[in-house]
């Protein structure tokens, strides 16, 4: 989300003349920091469906990996081809980013809450079965 609320809003505020260089290379950038990571959690998360933990349901799972799959989607057929197109400064380009990018803001936003809740079963069921332990 610092792609979708701080990068992309950044460069609106840049110069025509500096434009290019800076997208470029805040584009070279979010590869190395951002793609790369989000590619490995989604292949986590692939793997999960056969090897989770047993308190958590396949059903969270694959709703998290089709909170991550809409993102994939929205990326290389919306936001890449604008980004693609930004040789220069384009206003009407850089609007139509921000605008089309609500929808991988929003599949992150159900990711976060469905991670969550995951997270907090496992904490729970955790610390439960600590407790009966150090009980008994």
């Amino acid at each position: 989300m610092m792609d979708s609320f701080v990068v992309y809003h950044g460069w609106k505020f840049v110069g025509v003349a500096e434009f290019a260089v800076v997208h470029e290379e805040t584009g070279k950038r979010i590869v190395q920091v951002l793609v790369m990571e989000t590619l490995l959690m989604t292949l986590m998360t692939i793997l999960m469906l056969w090897s989770r933990p047993f308190n958590v349901s396949k059903k969270w799972i694959a709703a998290a990996f089709g909170c991550e799959l809409i993102s994939w989607v929205s990326s290389v057929i919306i936001q890449i081809p604008i980004q693609f197109g930004l040789h220069h400064k384009d206003e009407a380009a850089l609007q139509r980013l921000l605008t089309t990018d609500w929808i991988r803001i929003a599949a992150w936003l159900a990711y976060i809450i469905i991670v969550s809740r995951m997270l907090l079963v496992v904490l729970r069921t955790n610390h439960n079965s600590h407790t009966t332990t150090v009980a008994a």
